[in-house]
């Protein structure tokens, strides 16, 4: 705004030169004409700059002002992980910097002085979780600009038999249904104080929000690996449901007609990671009929049956797992491949005790949806604690985890006993 009222009354006083030009009586000098030209174009100038300034200023009030219209729906967005993640932290960058270019800070976690956590040096933060989440990488990844139902055919066509000349066609009578996508939230918040806003000299800001992306991202992450049932109406379906919970939902997916999905487990009396064999693994990967054997799919595995399948060898002592050829595992975000498809290491699956616990999903890119909202949202509140300095930036994502087609992949299970 200082900038504006500043070109402001600079136009104002190229105006008056030009004006006084104008009304000089008489035949203007070569000085004076030059001084006309150049007031002139100055003023040109101004007059652009101010209507640019002035565009990018209601801009900025507009969305500032809260806004009740109704919205055109928007179709489903589909979307990399990777541009989801770019965006998320593009966005909050934005919101966090806009009121009073706050640059550096620091984070606060009592909401007092006595209990702040200074950042003084750039290089020594400390990176706390990884910068995406495993299960949206393997698995289909949509955006959503509101609740939604997706349309699916809960009894499909079966023919059973030929069908002579003349007579009835098999006869059956589909069942539509709706998946429902939902929106749970997940919200953090970081405090700092006016005071380590001219002191902090590290680039804390763009910490802090690194740090309630991948905070968000590893809860999302907890979530899809958890043991919600299907159609759960408190948490997203969980991709380590008991089958039966799969199978309440999905009762048309059996495979074989017995289960929705694949349940791989070790032999009796194989409890521990350590028993897990190359059989398993191979009966892992062809769990699931064979007509769901050629599409996309993508290992996701615990820390500790990870690090037990790197050394495991198949039948004719070659090793199983294969590491990715260019040893760039940060740009490809798999560790390497097991029977061909990419392995994801991720450590909401680690269990303590595995005994009975799943370890390993060869998840079909197509059986399991990341839906989230077309935006993560964010708040800037000087005024709950502005009587003690203090600025509270806030943090909101909404999305939900749903199975679409359990049938199509596989889990390992440890023996329970």
């Amino acid at each position: 705004m200082a900038d504006l009222v500043s070109m402001r009354a600079d136009a104002m006083e190229a105006r008056k030169r030009i004006d006084a030009l104008l009304a000089v009586d008489g035949e203007l000098t070569t000085d004076q004409v030059a001084e006309l030209e150049k007031s002139d174009v100055e003023f040109r100038g101004l007059q652009a700059e101010i209507a640019k300034a002035e565009t990018i200023a209601s801009a900025k009030e507009s969305l500032s002002a809260p806004s009740f219209e109704f919205r055109a729906e928007r179709k489903p967005e589909q979307r990399s992980q990777q541009e989801i993640r770019t965006q998320f932290l593009s966005d909050l960058k934005q919101e966090m910097r806009s009121p009073g270019s706050f640059e550096r800070r620091t984070i606060d976690f009592g909401g007092n002085a006595a209990d702040l956590l200074p950042v003084d040096l750039q290089d020594e933060m400390i990176r706390l979780f990884a910068s995406r989440s495993n299960v949206a990488q393997a698995a289909t990844v949509r955006s959503y600009a509101s609740d939604a139902e997706i349309p699916m055919v809960t009894a499909r066509a079966t023919i059973t038999d030929f069908t002579g000349e003349g007579a009835a066609y098999d006869n059956f009578d589909p069942d539509f249904g709706k998946l429902r996508i939902r929106a749970f939230k997940s919200a953090a918040e970081t405090k700092i104080t006016e005071e380590v806003i001219s002191d902090n000299r590290g680039g804390a800001v763009d910490e802090i929000l690194q740090q309630h992306g991948e905070a968000h991202a590893f809860f999302w992450e907890t979530k899809y690996l958890g043991t919600a049932a299907a159609q759960n109406a408190t948490a997203p379906d969980g991709l380590l449901a008991a089958e039966a919970d799969i199978a309440s939902t999905f009762p048309d997916e059996a495979v074989n007609g017995t289960v929705a999905i694949a349940d791989i487990s070790t032999g009796s009396g194989d409890t521990t990671i350590a028993d897990v064999t190359y059989q398993d693994l191979l009966d892992v990967t062809f769990g699931m009929p064979a007509k769901y054997w050629g599409l996309e799919k993508s290992w996701l595995m615990s820390p500790a049956l990870f690090q037990h399948v790197i050394g495991l060898p198949d039948n004719d002592g070659r090793p199983l797992f294969l590491p990715n050829a260019t040893g760039n595992i940060s740009q490809t975000f798999n560790m390497g491949t097991l029977f061909g498809y990419p392995v994801f290491v991720s450590d909401a699956m680690t269990d303590a005790t595995p005994a009975g616990s799943f370890q390993a999903v060869l998840l079909e890119r197509g059986s399991y949806v990341v839906a989230t909202r077309s935006q993560v949202t964010s708040q800037v509140d000087p005024f709950t604690n502005g009587a003690s300095g203090i600025t509270a930036f806030r943090t909101r994502m909404r999305a939900d985890g749903r199975w679409m087609r359990p049938s199509s992949s596989a889990r390992l299970q440890i023996a329970a006993s």
